[in-house]
């Protein structure tokens, strides 16, 4: 089937094909949804220049610099969506979530609305900070994209937003270990222990868990508490024996070292 090309007015989408193929208005628009959505997802693992998705409305990027008297009253979905978008690729990202968030507000069950919702999550994604900053982003991004496996459970962006998911709690949880560490070279062993906990919740297999756990024990262990801070010395060296971290434990503590 040769696609020719698109129309768009207000919110709906007509797709002209060869002429000896009609369609019917629902397919149509099931199928250039479904295109939509494709194209875009696709693109979403890079970082290009010009958007498909505008491109595929016919609109540029620079519909995100139209003032708000031209555009600021037009509500209907398409406009939405193209202001959303343009102002994602221009790296406006708090005025895209609040085209999408409003996109989402009036039309909440529109067939692209988990689309929507994904690109919510991918703004706020795209405003994260490094460990040392404010992790409100982060926040922002996890329950966007919670949202979309929840409230959308049938979307193909699902698998998308949970493998985001997982990445934003990695990055939460250096967050915390940065901030633990911070407190622990303050002698702020209860702050550092509070932090050091979540970090280690969050952390999944890896540094930030090996981290974590030397930290922790040693926050417990200058507190006075070594019934607390022996479990913890014992996982490092169980589960991470390898680790550099282990090998600290092992120098500093000659009752974990190897028996000779």
């Amino acid at each position: 089937m040769r696609f020719i090309f698109i129309f768009v007015n207000d919110d709906k989408l007509f797709a002209i094909l060869d002429p000896t193929m009609r369609l019917k208005r629902k397919t149509v628009l099931q199928f250039m949804f479904t295109l939509i959505a494709f194209v875009f997802l696709a693109g979403c693992s890079g970082s290009p220049e010009k958007s498909e998705l505008l491109s595929l409305l016919g609109v540029d990027e620079g519909i995100a610099y139209t003032s708000s008297q031209e555009s600021g009253t037009i509500y209907d979905a398409i406009s939405l969506l193209k202001r959303g978008e343009a102002h994602y690729i221009v790296g406006d990202y708090a005025e895209a979530v609040e085209e999408y968030q409003r996109f989402l507000d009036l039309y909440p069950r529109h067939r692209v609305a988990h689309f929507a919702q994904y690109q919510v999550g991918m703004a706020y994604y795209r405003q994260i900070n490094p460990p040392d900053r404010d992790p409100g982003p982060i926040e922002q991004a996890k329950a966007s994209f919670n949202k979309v496996i929840t409230s959308y459970p049938e979307s193909f962006y699902v698998k998308e937003a949970g493998e985001k998911i997982a990445e934003l709690l990695r990055r939460e949880a250096e967050y915390h270990l940065y901030v633990g560490t911070f407190y622990f070279k303050r002698r702020a062993y209860p702050a550092a222990i509070a932090r050091l906990n979540v970090a280690l919740a969050q952390g999944g297999e890896g540094t930030i868990t090996e981290a974590s756990l030397y930290y922790l024990g040693l926050s417990h262990n200058k507190s006075g508490d070594q019934d607390r801070a022996n479990p913890i010395f014992l996982r490092l060296l169980k589960e991470y024996p390898s680790s550099h971290y282990s090998r600290k434990i092992k120098e500093q503590f000659p009752i974990y070292g190897d028996p000779s």
